[in-house]
C-alpha cells in the first residue's frame, strides 16, 4: 500500500516538471546571427541617411522659396507707395490754391516756393528786375526743375497757355527751359542756381528759344579765340581777358587817384570804359550811375545824358545793374558794378548800343584780389 502511493506520486511530480505544449527554439548557429545584426544595422543606417538628406533638401528649397516670395512682397510695396505717393503729390500740388508770381500777371506760383527778394523789396533793382517782368523764387525741398515743368504743363493750359518749346540744357543754340505763349507775350521759365525763374521775353524769342540772344553770346565768345588775349594791368583793381583788336589805356580819375580803364577797337568805333565812381557802403547800385550822369555831363556840356532804363543782373563774379543811357552822341550800354574786395562802385559804359563785346567784358570782370590800384 505504501509503495503504491509512492509511486503514484512520483509519476505526478515528473509530469509537473514537463509542462505540456512547450517546445524550446532551435538554437542558432553564432555566424547566421552576426550576420543578421550587420545586415539590420546596415539598411537602417542608409535609410536615416537618406531620410536626413531628403529634410534638409526640403527645407533649404523651402527656405529660398520663402526669402524670394518675401522680396517679391517687399518690392511690390514699395513700389506701390511711390506710385501711391507721386499720384497724391501731383494731385495735391495741383489742388494748392497759390498766389501769382510777383511781377507777372495770371502766372501762379509753385506751390510751397518762395520768393527770393522778398526782404528787398524797397531796392531799387529788385523794382527794376521785376517791372521787367522777371521773377525768381526759391523750391522746396527734394523738388528739382522736372517737378516744375510738369506742374505747368498741368497748370497753365487751363489759364490759356500754349507750350511753344522745350529747350534741353545741352542745346548749344537755344537757351534752355520751357517757352510758354499767352495773346501777345512769351514766357520763358527755366533753372537758375537750383532755383525757378520766370522771364518776360517776346513772342519770337519764345518761339525761337532765344536763339538771336544766344548767337550774339556766340559771336562775343569768338572774339576771345580769335588770338592770344592780352590782360590787364597786374596791379589794376580788375581782372580781364581782352582780343588783340581792342587797345587798352589808363588814366587816373578824381576819386582818390584811382585809375579807370579805356578800350577802343581798332578801325571802329566801337569804346568802353570803366570808371571809379564812390565807396560802396551798401546804397541801392543805381546811385553810382546817377553819380556817373552828373560826373559826365559835368565835364562835357555837349555830351548830356539821361537814363534810359535799368534793371538787376548777375554775372559768375559779382551782382550788379544793367541799362541804357541816352546821350547827345547816341544810345549807351550802361551797367554797375562793385569791387567787393575795395567796396568801390563802378561805373561800364559801352558805345553805340547792343556792341557784343560789351556783354562780354561785363560778364568776364573779376575783382583783383591784391588791393593796389
Amino acid at each position: 500500500m505504501i509503495l503504491l502511493t509512492m509511486s503514484i506520486l512520483r509519476k505526478k511530480q515528473k509530469r509537473e516538471r514537463k509542462p505540456f505544449g512547450v517546445y524550446m527554439p532551435k538554437k542558432q548557429s553564432i555566424n547566421s546571427v552576426v550576420e543578421r545584426k550587420k545586415r539590420k544595422k546596415t539598411i537602417f543606417r542608409n535609410n536615416k541617411h537618406r531620410k536626413g538628406n531628403r529634410k534638409i533638401s526640403l527645407e533649404f528649397q523651402r527656405g529660398i522659396f520663402i526669402f524670394f516670395l518675401i522680396i517679391f512682397f517687399l518690392g511690390f510695396v514699395y513700389l506701390a507707395i511711390i506710385y501711391i505717393g507721386k499720384i497724391r503729390q501731383t494731385t495735391s500740388i495741383i489742388n494748392i490754391q497759390t498766389e501769382n508770381v510777383i511781377g507777372i500777371e495770371n502766372l501762379p506760383s509753385y506751390p510751397n516756393s518762395l520768393f527770393i527778394f522778398k526782404d528787398q523789396m524797397n531796392d531799387d533793382l529788385v523794382k527794376g528786375f521785376i517791372s521787367k517782368g522777371n521773377s525768381a523764387y526759391r523750391l522746396p525741398a527734394n523738388t528739382g526743375i522736372e517737378d516744375v515743368y510738369e506742374y505747368y504743363r498741368k497748370k497753365l493750359p487751363e489759364l490759356g497757355w500754349e507750350l511753344a518749346i522745350t529747350v534741353p540744357v545741352a542745346s548749344e543754340s537755344m537757351k534752355s527751359g520751357e517757352y510758354w505763349i499767352k495773346e501777345d507775350r512769351g514766357l520763358r521759365i527755366y533753372s537758375k542756381f537750383n532755383d525757378i525763374w520766370y522771364e518776360s521775353i517776346s513772342i519770337k524769342d519764345a518761339k525761337e528759344g532765344m536763339s538771336e540772344k544766344v548767337k550774339l553770346e556766340t559771336e562775343r565768345d569768338l572774339l576771345l579765340a580769335k588770338d592770344e588775349p592780352q590782360d590787364l594791368l597786374p596791379d589794376f583793381p580788375w581782372i580781364l581777358q581782352v582780343p588783340r583788336e581792342y587797345v587798352i589805356s589808363y588814366s587816373v580819375t578824381k576819386y582818390n587817384d584811382m585809375r579807370q580803364m579805356f578800350l577802343k577797337k581798332l578801325g571802329g568805333e566801337e569804346r568802353i570804359s570803366l570808371v571809379p565812381i564812390g565807396a560802396y557802403n551798401g546804397q541801392g547800385l543805381d546811385y553810382f550811375l546817377d553819380k556817373y550822369i552828373e560826373l559826365v555831363n559835368s565835364e562835357n556840356q555837349e555830351l548830356r545824358c539821361g537814363i534810359t532804363k535799368t534793371e538787376l543782373a548777375y554775372t559768375e563774379f559779382v551782382k550788379g545793374v544793367k541799362g541804357k543811357i541816352t546821350c547827345s552822341d547816341g544810345i549807351h550800354d550802361i551797367a554797375v558794378l562793385v569791387d567787393n574786395k575795395r567796396n568801390v562802385g563802378y561805373v561800364l559804359d559801352g558805345h553805340p548800343e547792343n556792341n557784343p563785346f560789351f556783354q562780354t567784358v561785363f560778364s568776364n570782370l573779376k575783382p583783383q584780389d591784391n588791393k593796389r590800384n
